[in-house]
C-alpha cells in the first residue's frame, strides 16, 4: 500500500514538473515571438502614428516602409544575391576546416592534441583587438574591397565550434570503428571523409547553421573593409540605408521641398522593415533543420 502511494506521489510530482516546464517554455516562446510580432506591426505602421510609441495594433496602417524598400529593389536584390553566395561558400569552408581541425583532437592516439586544444581554448579568451586585426587583414592579406573581407575575418572557424564537433566525435563514434578501419588499411583522410563526416550529420547541421547565421548577419566586416557599394551585402546595405535616412532626418536644410521629403521618410517603420527583410531567409530555413539542430547541440555539448 505504501509503495502504491509513493508511486502515485511520484507520478503527481512528474506531472507537476511537466506543467511547470510547459509554462516556462510558453513564456520563453512568447519572449521570442512577441518582439517579432511587434517588429512586423511597426513596419506596417504610418510614421506619424509611431510618434506616440510602438503599438501591437497601429492607429494607422501604412506600407510606406515597404514601398520605400521596393523603390530600391534592384540594389537590394543584388545585395541579397551577394549575401547568399558568401553565406553558402563561407559555411562550406567553415564546415570543412572545423571538422578537419576537430578530427585529430578527437583521436586518442594523437599525442599533441592536449597542447593544441589548450591553444585553441586560449584564442577563445584572448585576441589582439580590432586595430591589430584590421592592420593584419588589410596590410598583410590585402582583403580590403574584396569578397575575402566577408569570408576570412572572424567567421571562418570558431574555437567553440571545434570543441562541439570534437565532443560529438568522441561521444557518438566509437573508437573501435576507427581501429577497425585502420586494420582494413584506411588512411586518416579515408576515415575522416568516409566515416567521421557521414556519421556526424546532426553536429554538422548545427555548426553549419551557426556559421551561416554568422555570415548572414555579418555587417561589421563590410563597415570596416568595404568601400565599394557594389560589394555591399544585404546587412551592410541596409545599415548604410538606415544611416542615410537618419542623416536626412537630422540634417537642418532650408529647402522647403527637402524638408517635406525629410518628414515623409519612414524612419522607424523602415528600421523594422529592414529587420523583417533580413530575418525572412532564417525564418524559412530554420524549421527544416530544427530537429537535427537540437540533436547536435545536446550531444555536441556533452564533454567527450
Amino acid at each position: 500500500m505504501a509503495k502504491h502511494k509513493n508511486k502515485i506521489q511520484l507520478m503527481k510530482g512528474e506531472a507537476g514538473f511537466h506543467y511547470l516546464a510547459l509554462v516556462v517554455m510558453i513564456l520563453l516562446m512568447l519572449f521570442c515571438v512577441v518582439p517579432l510580432v511587434l517588429m512586423l506591426t511597426v513596419s506596417l505602421s504610418s510614421e506619424a502614428s509611431l510618434v506616440k510609441g510602438y503599438r501591437f495594433i497601429p492607429s494607422a496602417w501604412s506600407l510606406d516602409a515597404y514601398l520605400f524598400m521596393w523603390a530600391k529593389r534592384a540594389t537590394i536584390l543584388r545585395a541579397y544575391g551577394l549575401t547568399i553566395v558568401i553565406t553558402i561558400v563561407g559555411t562550406i569552408i567553415s564546415l570543412i576546416m572545423t571538422s578537419m581541425f576537430a578530427y585529430p583532437l578527437s583521436r586518442k592516439d594523437f599525442k599533441p592534441r592536449n597542447v593544441i586544444a589548450f591553444i585553441l581554448f586560449f584564442t577563445m579568451l584572448f585576441n589582439g583587438g580590432m586595430v591589430a586585426s584590421y592592420m593584419v587583414w588589410t596590410r598583410l592579406f590585402h582583403i580590403k574591397d574584396s569578397l575575402w573581407a566577408y569570408l576570412l575575418p572572424g567567421s571562418l572557424m570558431g574555437g567553440m565550434n571545434v570543441l562541439l564537433v570534437r565532443n560529438y566525435f568522441n561521444a557518438n563514434i566509437p573508437y573501435s570503428i576507427i581501429e577497425a578501419a585502420r586494420l582494413d588499411g584506411a588512411h586518416d583522410w579515408t576515415i575522416y571523409s568516409k566515416i567521421m563526416v557521414p556519421l556526424s550529420k546532426p553536429i554538422m547541421i548545427t555548426i553549419g547553421l551557426f556559421s551561416a547565421l554568422g555570415y548572414w548577419n555579418n555587417w561589421t566586416a563590410g563597415i570596416y573593409y568595404i568601400n565599394n557599394p557594389k560589394l555591399y551585402t544585404i546587412q551592410v546595405y541596409l545599415k548604410k540605408l538606415m544611416d542615410s535616412i537618419q542623416f536626412l532626418k537630422t540634417t537642418d536644410l532650408s529647402n522647403e521641398a527637402v524638408l517635406l521629403a525629410q518628414r515623409s521618410l519612414p524612419t522607424e517603420s523602415a528600421r523594422m522593415a529592414v529587420a523583417i527583410i533580413a530575418l525572412i531567409p532564417v525564418l524559412i530555413v530554420y524549421p527544416f533543420i530544427q530537429k537535427e539542430l537540437i540533436k547536435g547541440m545536446v550531444v555536441g555539448g556533452v564533454k567527450g
